[in-house]
């Protein structure tokens, strides 16, 4: 954690960045109180993950000053479209054994190398079983939410899920609840049990009607809501007895009518939160700046630790440091000498080996020079390689389209002629961040010469969506 974060702050700006709504929120300690000083809203012209983070971070900057906010430690609610989720059952297991588990379980459960996340825990338990709910963003993303605070004149003392600061909506243990934030453009869900958080997810939960008015979609979203819900295990799913629906009040009311049977079957009431007099976006900066002054830094952490100033202070100039540097740096001399000196004598020794089996070696390269002479089907083109190369020519930079498994089925190259020996049958699938990456992808892969007969085999899901397609690859054409 920052040396900032160290001690408890007196001052910090709540900051939270929803569908292009910025929410910002000065909360101080007062005496003995803590009060909210200032708090405005505006909306981002740019987006957060723009490539120019400098324009983004001075548009920030512009909207601090415009409320008169000079705060410049800030604790951010990240957005909940980048926060992945994954459930796992947590047996009673030594600590180092629990996190090689946990290793496992995000492997398999999240559609990156998960060296790319910044995953975040929350350890949770029924009266039977312990579980853990692993939250991910990518660092990639932080890095870039880094810049932008970083040009705004900000220094983040932590990155953390928004929702979690709302009163309530994650209860202690044997007072489930679900949560879901409905707004103009989607919906996120968190749904707290056993004391922790047993599943996030983020939903499109609105349609635009013919008269540009945002409709509730019911039955895709009441399909969610029960998809998810029937997820939890059976243990956590039975504390879970209410149903709090926030955000735009018009859109809860409408889901509340939607969701009355499928509630009642399930044990559940559905309660719709009061008309806010502020966004939720709002009430989230305000809420998680006031926890952070009166409790300390979230317990959901996604701040990516670094040394404090001290620490490099200290390295820089402690005495006792320099020594070690100055044995450390004898002993690499030391044992870059033995390594040169064990070098010169394998070349010895190989160069002496060598010498006793060179007629034999060139006996056998004339071998081989027959064979490529009278077998000239001998195939070097590393046909699998070149095929993996030209899909993932085809994939954005941007890691929006990642492939989990790719099967290559087509005849042994040794023994067909040359055309024969290209042809392939290629299946792929992965996750797509979103379907416009992936049309995009598709749309490059139809325009290789090399790939004929591209079909997409299935897609499940939307953000993010799983798919399987196959083609046939026919090999470098005019060659």
């Amino acid at each position: 954690m920052k040396w900032i974060a160290k001690k408890r702050l007196q001052s910090v700006v709540g900051l939270s960045v929803a569908d292009g709504q910025l929410s910002l929120a000065h909360v101080a300690r007062a005496k003995s109180a803590v009060a909210v000083l200032r708090s405005s809203t505006a909306t981002l012209s740019l987006d957060l993950l723009h490539p120019e983070s400098e324009l983004v971070g001075r548009e920030i900057k512009n909207h601090l000053e415009a409320a008169n906010i000079r705060e410049r430690h800030c604790v951010v609610a990240l957005p909940p479209a980048w926060i992945m989720s994954q459930h796992a059952k947590l047996p009673e297991l030594s600590a180092e054994d629990a996190a090689s588990l946990l290793q496992i379980e995000a492997e398999k459960g999240f559609p990156c190398d998960p060296d790319e996340l910044q995953i975040a825990r929350s350890v949770h338990r029924s009266s039977e079983s312990g579980y853990v709910s692993q939250l991910a963003v990518r660092q990639d993303q932080l890095a870039r939410l880094s810049a932008t605070l970083k040009s705004a004149g900000l220094k983040p003392v932590s990155f953390t899920v928004g929702l979690t600061a709302l009163p309530g909506a994650v209860p202690p243990a044997g007072q489930g609840r679900m949560t879901l934030v409905l707004e103009p453009k989607g919906a996120t869900l968190l749904v707290a049990a056993g004391g922790g958080i047993a599943a996030f997810r983020t939903l499109e939960a609105t349609i635009e009607s013919e008269a540009g008015e945002h409709v509730v979609n019911g039955r895709a979203l009441a399909r969610e809501l029960r998809i998810t819900f029937e997820q939890v295990p059976v243990e956590l799913r039975r504390e879970v007895k209410q149903l709090i629906l926030l955000g735009d009040t018009r859109m809860a009311q409408q889901l509340a009518g939607i969701l009355g049977d499928w509630a009642r079957e399930s044990g559940l009431t559905v309660e719709v939160g009061a008309a806010p007099a502020r966004t939720i976006g709002e009430e989230i900066a305000e809420q998680l700046a006031i926890r952070v002054v009166k409790e300390g830094m979230p317990a959901l952490e996604f701040l990516p630790p670094r040394p404090s100033r001290w620490a490099l202070m200290m390295a820089r100039y402690n005495s006792k440091r320099l020594a070690s540097t100055g044995f450390a740096a004898a002993a690499v001399a030391v044992v870059a000498l033995m390594a040169f000196g064990w070098q010169e004598y394998r070349r010895w020794s190989l160069r002496t080996e060598w010498e006793s089996m060179a007629v034999r070696v060139t006996e056998l390269d004339g071998v081989l020079g027959r064979i490529r002479e009278f077998r000239p089907w001998y195939d070097e083109s590393f046909r699998n390689l070149t095929i993996m190369r030209r899909v993932v020519e085809c994939f954005p930079d941007n890691g929006s389209v990642t492939a989990k498994s790719f099967e290559i089925h087509g005849p042994s190259t040794s023994s067909l002629s040359s055309a024969s020996r290209d042809s392939a049958s290629v299946s792929v699938s992965g996750t797509a961040r979103d379907n416009a990456s992936l049309l995009r992808t598709l749309d490059l892969l139809r325009r290789a010469q090399e790939i004929k007969g591209l079909k997409i085999e299935q897609i499940r899901g939307k953000t993010p969506a799983q798919f399987t397609f196959t083609f046939r690859w026919v090999g470098i054409t005019g060659t």
